[in-house]
């Protein structure tokens, strides 16, 4: 994930073994998301091209998805997104209690289960099917899913080998 320094960063220890650092303000980092949020959260540094996600967004993604059999393309950082974008939506209730906010919240979980359910359960077909999978499914899915993919497949062979001896 990108990032925007707004601030200098000394070495930060993240680890025993792992280090952020250094930083000068105004740089710009490709970052894993982990490593990215702890700058962001330390106030060191701004997420850039992060646009929180919106109920339109999610219904956009879900009319793509409804219709075909394959997963449809995602932000690789769709999962990170909308994460981000619900606890801020959350902490933001917190402070100052809003109704419309907390609907908002409600309609964008709603949402999300649904587009949650449909991806998984091509996922799951992806992972169970025979044959190898192409290069350009698997670009279709965000790095979660990816990650969700290789577990799965690896599951349901292993699985399957205990029988087909």
């Amino acid at each position: 994930m990108r990032i925007r320094l707004v601030k200098d960063c000394e070495i930060l220890e993240i680890s025993d073994d792992e280090k952020l650092g250094p930083y000068k303000k105004g740089d710009e980092v490709k970052l894993p998301y982990w490593e990215a949020k702890i700058l962001v959260k330390q106030n060191y540094a701004q997420f850039l091209d992060f646009k929180p996600i919106q109920p339109a967004d999610l219904h956009k993604i879900l009319y793509r998805e409804l219709p075909k059999s394959q997963l449809t393309p995602i932000d690789p950082y769709f999962y990170v997104k909308i994460h981000e974008t619900l606890l801020e939506l959350t902490e933001q209730n917190k402070k100052n209690p809003d109704l419309l906010v907390l609907q908002k919240i409600k309609k964008m979980k709603s949402l999300l289960r649904d587009v949650l359910s449909r991806r998984f359960y091509k996922l799951l077909r992806m992972a169970a099917a025979t044959g190898k999978v192409s290069s350009e499914m698997l670009e279709n899915c965000s790095n979660e899913e990816r990650e969700l993919y290789e577990s799965l497949r690896k599951i349901l062979t292993e699985w399957e080998a205990q029988f087909l001896i």
